[in-house]
């Protein structure tokens, strides 16, 4: 079983890749045409949003106690995969 601690560094690591990723569409969409530049801007605002929510979901996971981390962890998992459809969605739609 994954410690709350190892969870929380794995976590921290993941939102790390998805500010990379979302840098690099953000730098992708500025090289798009004006055309496809609002669908870009509206998945990077989605994508963001949907960060922010699990940076809060993770800090609230690490002042927790350890009963209550366990029940949180669920959720923030939810977050997580959510996160990542949102990701391979905007790499399929705009991959170019």
């Amino acid at each position: 079983m994954t410690t709350q601690d190892e969870f929380v560094q794995q976590a921290k690591e993941q939102l790390d890749h998805w500010n990379a990723e979302i840098k690099k569409m953000q730098a992708q969409m500025a090289e798009a045409q004006a055309k496809g530049q609002e669908q870009w801007k509206q998945q990077i605002d989605q994508m963001e949003a949907q960060r922010k929510e699990a940076e809060k979901q993770l800090e609230s996971i690490s002042k927790a106690n350890t009963e209550a981390w366990k029940d949180m962890q669920s959720g923030f998992q939810n977050a997580w995969k959510a996160m990542q459809k949102s990701f391979e969605d905007a790499q399929k739609r705009y991959k170019g």
